[in-house]
């Protein structure tokens, strides 16, 4: 008798087909591919003024300083909400309403010259392109920052209408806790035109309060600080307002202690005067910045 074998058994498995992306996924691909051509568009309009912000900003010192500290909180907001911080496309009325400002502040700068008007243009472009990209909530994270830009905008603005009445400020302000002192401080001012000089002369010595003496920079960042600093621990806009003017008078009074203890102890180590400048003006400048931060740095309620 014959026995016809089993039809051999197929074991092998069809592997599943790739599920398409659904309707939505790909709505919100392409948000975030029109996010990223948005953010492309305003960026190649307002190269010109990223390229002066560069420059200004790496031309002096001591606005470099505000720089480093918007780099700072950028990235400290970045790693603090590194969970969270997601490309979204977000093209909401809001996005388009910020984007369109900022080209209407261009156009209108253009037709009507009054070039001033691409600064603000510039933050408000920012402010569109953080909404298209992270969406309402990665904007709230980021404003302060916003905020920032536009004071770095002032910062850069005021510093050759500001340099020369910070001098005398400063030299006027050392002269008078000098003389209570007793140290019988005399400010001299010599030079003539553009290029006035404030000398200040105690205890036998000379010192030149030149530009980098003014405390900009300290003055300056001090503000900034404020500013970034209660935006980022999430207080409110009137209190961070009240801590910008604080912070300006912290860093005036750091800067008059740095000329203060220049003067006073420079005689004390002949042959280093630089090494001196530099240590006062760097301890003065990150205590003044540290104090402003421990006052602006406070949580609101909620917020931890």
């Amino acid at each position: 008798m014959h026995v016809e074998s089993p039809a051999p058994v197929d074991n092998t498995k069809t592997a599943p087909a790739a599920s398409e992306p659904s309707a939505g996924e790909r709505a919100a691909r392409g948000d975030r591919l029109m996010a990223w051509a948005l953010v492309a568009a305003t960026a190649a309009v307002f190269w010109p003024v990223t390229r002066w912000l560069v420059a200004e900003t790496a031309a002096r010192e001591q606005i470099r300083q505000a720089a480093i500290l918007l780099g700072a909180a950028a990235g400290l907001v970045a790693w603090q909400h590194r969970g969270e911080l997601r490309v979204r496309g977000d093209l909401c009325n809001r996005t388009l309403l910020l984007l369109a400002a900022a080209f209407g502040a261009v156009a209108a700068a253009g037709l009507a010259g009054w070039s001033w008007l691409v600064l603000p243009g510039f933050a408000l472009a920012l402010a569109g392109c953080l909404q298209a990209l992270f969406g309402a909530p990665g904007y709230r994270y980021f404003r302060p920052l916003v905020a920032g830009v536009a004071a770095l905008f002032v910062i850069i603005l005021a510093f050759p209408v500001l340099d020369w009445p910070l001098r005398q400020l400063a030299g006027v302000g050392s002269a008078i806790v000098l003389h209570h002192l007793g140290l019988a401080p005399n400010l001299t001012f010599a030079g003539q035109g553009g290029d006035p000089q404030l000398i200040l002369s105690v205890a036998g010595g000379n010192f030149l309060v030149a530009t980098e003496c003014n405390g900009f920079g300290l003055i300056t960042s001090g503000a900034l600080v404020a500013i970034l600093a209660g935006g980022i621990a999430g207080r409110r806009w009137w209190t961070v307002a009240a801590l910008v003017p604080a912070g300006l008078v912290i860093g005036f009074l750091f800067n008059v202690i740095r000329i203060l203890v220049i003067s006073t102890t420079a005689r004390y180590f002949p042959g280093h005067y630089d090494l001196l400048h530099e240590i006062a003006g760097t301890l003065a400048l990150w205590g003044g910045l540290g104090l402003i931060g421990w006052i602006a740095w406070r949580p609101a309620p909620g917020r931890g």
